[in-house]
């Protein structure tokens, strides 16, 4: 009994740690979503080959398909037309195998699209194996991103195009598998859409079930996740693999694989494919595959994710633009602005929140008195409880602002643009053509564009003469109330 008791602890040990080596992320949500392939949950027979027509079958969690029911989104299988090979489901171990197209292109594309609840921040857990194959051509590609739209035919996640070179919107990477006669080439995808080698040395043609893990953080802030008792921190925009336990390295050291920049930066990772295609010479090239398990970082306990943020110059202003997503409590942003006369990073804005919780939000500001020379720009984003974060991109401006003044008239308001090259004191003087005073205004100029604004309701009807005295320049405008 006492032999039985320590059996039962040891394999419960060797279960607790096979669990804890995955990767867990530090603020990681429950449940994850899984999905294992199983055929006793809405399959139509075990095989999905391809025909003289395209065809695709759809799954959802209400609706049966060739696969099985998925908890969220929709699974999918699609065979393109005249092309051989297929999808055959496997219930021991439960698991799909994707024998790749003859064609170079009409792919055979297993996807899960639109899994709801997750975020820009996931951990992928999956096994596969090329079980012993002969074949010496064709291509195998895992990638995955996001879903622009449910509708079938819509993206590359649920269409039935080829996934290769060019850009593919929605597409954050991919790992692929390209056999050749005695190895298989290890790729991920470039910002170009081209392949690019890790190794040849990772997986073999027999080398039996491989355990992969991808770890994608797709939002503008590094977050860390913990496998055994390692913490890694992962920047934004980038992924890490891991196969069999060993974190994957591309040359000169990379680790940190970069997204291609085919999806914005904040975007949820809601959607996955892999796809068989270009196994033309000999016997087709089969990968099989296995319970999918996603892990991800709850959207509403992620900091407000920065897009982007650009500015641009418009004259004598300067166009301020920036985009976020997965904002939660937040409040308001802070435009800041650094010179070269202050003493660093100072307020010149506030911009409400619009509030929209995983959406995408743009937001716009235009500074209308940028200073002369370099003016940096910076957004800070400010939570309802007071908490700060400073969006880490600073944009950069140059202006080189002449001695001049503009006039403007709109209904009953003037409006005096004056740029300075340096700071004083002035004077704004409002007169009739007998030469009496309506307004007489002391002003402050900057080393920078100076905008004011005069109200003209309590004057009566006539022609008039506004005059501004700048140091030693003036300049008039005759204008009619």
């Amino acid at each position: 009994m006492k032999r039985k008791s320590l059996l039962i602890a040891s394999l419960l040990l060797v279960q607790f740690f096979k669990v804890e080596a995955q990767g867990i992320w530090q603020g990681e949500g429950t449940p994850p979503f899984n999905y294992d392939f199983g055929s006793a949950t809405g399959n139509s027979g075990n095989t999905y080959n391809a025909t003289g027509t395209s065809k695709s079958s759809v799954s959802t969690s209400t609706t049966a398909g060739f696969l099985a029911y998925p908890t969220s989104g929709y699974a999918r299988v699609y065979t393109g037309a005249s092309s051989s090979g297929g999808f055959a489901v496997n219930s021991s171990p439960v698991s799909v195998t994707l024998t790749a197209s003859n064609s170079t292109s009409a792919p055979n594309k297993l996807s899960l699209y639109n899994i709801q609840g997750l975020s820009a921040v996931t951990s992928t857990f999956f096994k596969m194996s090329f079980d012993n194959t002969t074949a010496s051509t064709g291509a195998i590609t895992y990638a995955f991103g996001n879903s622009a739209s449910t509708t079938e035919g819509n993206n590359i996640f649920n269409n039935g195009t080829i996934l290769q070179g060019g850009s593919f919107p929605g597409i954050f990477n991919y790992l692929r598998w390209d056999m050749t006669a005695t190895t298989i080439t290890f790729s991920y995808r470039g910002t170009d859409g081209a392949a690019i080698t890790i190794n040849s040395s990772t997986f073999s043609k027999n080398g039996g079930d491989y355990d992969v893990e991808v770890y994608a953080n797709n939002h503008a802030n590094a977050h860390d996740y913990v496998r055994g008792i390692t913490t890694y921190t992962l920047p934004s925009g980038t992924f890490n693999i891991w196969v069999n336990g060993a974190r994957i390295t591309g040359t000169s050291s990379l680790i940190n694989f970069p997204r291609t920049g085919e999806l914005a930066l904040g975007q949820e990772l809601n959607s996955l494919l892999v796809q068989g295609v270009r196994s033309t010479n000999g016997a087709l090239a089969t990968a099989r595959f296995g319970n999918f398990d996603i892990k991800f970082i709850p959207t509403s306990t992620l900091p407000v994710s920065f897009v982007d943020f650009t500015a641009t110059k418009n004259t004598n202003s300067a166009f301020l633009k920036w985009q976020t997503s997965s904002e939660k409590d937040n409040d308001y942003f802070e435009v800041l602005r650094k010179t070269d006369n202050s003493k660093g990073f100072e307020s010149i804005a506030k911009v409400s929140s619009k509030v929209t919780a995983g959406a995408l939000n743009s937001y716009a500001y235009t500074d209308f008195n940028p200073a002369a020379g370099d003016n940096y720009y910076q957004i800070k984003q400010v939570d309802k409880d007071g908490k700060a974060t400073t969006f880490e991109k600073i944009t950069f401006l140059n202006f080189e602002l002449s001695s001049d003044i503009q006039f403007s008239k709109a209904g009953d308001a003037i409006h005096i643009s004056a740029s300075a090259n340096s700071e004083g004191n002035g004077d704004v003087l409002i007169s009739d053509l007998s030469g009496k005073k309506v307004l007489s205004q002391k002003i402050r100029y900057q080393k920078q564009l100076n905008n004011y604004h005069y109200s003209l309701s309590n004057i009566p009807a006539g022609l008039y003469v506004a005059r501004v005295v700048m140091g030693d320049q003036s300049k008039s405008f005759k204008f009619i109330k």
